[in-house]
């Protein structure tokens, strides 16, 4: 795969005290484990709590801003465009490697799959993305059929949906892992499962 089809991580935007707000909230879960208090997150933005009430509106509505940002980031690097002269496996491949990536080099991560996981923040953001990228997958997935790369028996939606399903929860337990797996075990090891579950060849082609 050519380093070239996977872009640079989309770095956190910066700019005036929204965006410092949402940068020391994410320093604040980090060092407190997915805890806050509103007032450390605007001491460590240098604004006033009252800013950061007129940003966000509530604890809540800066919580929730920031897991937002978290999934456009992610979306950035998921869906990105690669080159369509890759065969459909490799280019997915590097796909799902830039995504793994992605999340082992954000710190957020593994806070919004493991403390906040069950935030009512946290889900209601994270239910309306699950189904955009599940009919983002079923939609990858058609295509690949089209193209021959995949059984047309093959139900595109279950597909995408086990897909999906299955990085996530993959990657929530290796992040959450005292010492987590290397990235590359879990590249190869989800890339495993959805190779297998798709009738696609296993083997690293990068290593062929």
């Amino acid at each position: 795969m050519p380093e070239a089809s996977i872009v640079d991580l989309p770095a956190p935007r910066r700019g005036g005290a929204r965006q410092r707000l949402l940068t020391a909230l994410t320093e604040a879960l980090v060092e407190r484990v997915g805890d806050f208090e509103i007032a450390d997150v605007a001491r460590r933005a240098s604004v006033s709590v009252g800013l950061a009430y007129h940003h966000f509106g509530s604890k809540a509505g800066l919580l929730a801003a920031l897991i937002d940002d978290f999934h456009d980031r992610h979306d950035a690097v998921a869906n990105q465009r690669l080159d369509g002269a890759l065969p459909w496996a490799e280019r997915e491949r590097a796909r799902l490697e830039a995504t793994i990536v992605f999340m082992y080099a954000d710190p957020l991560a593994a806070v919004l799959m493991g403390p906040l996981s069950g935030s009512a923040e946290a889900m209601a953001v994270e239910a309306a993305r699950r189904r955009a990228m599940v009919e983002l997958a079923a939609h990858n997935i058609a295509h690949g059929q089209r193209m021959g790369f995949i059984d047309p028996a093959i139900d595109p939606t279950l597909a995408g949906a086990a897909i999906m399903g299955g990085i996530r929860q993959a990657v929530a337990t290796a992040l959450s892992s005292p010492t987590p797996p290397p990235k590359e075990r879990v590249i190869a090891q989800i890339w495993a499962f959805i190779a297998g579950g798709l009738g696609l060849p296993t083997e690293d082609s990068r290593d062929g």
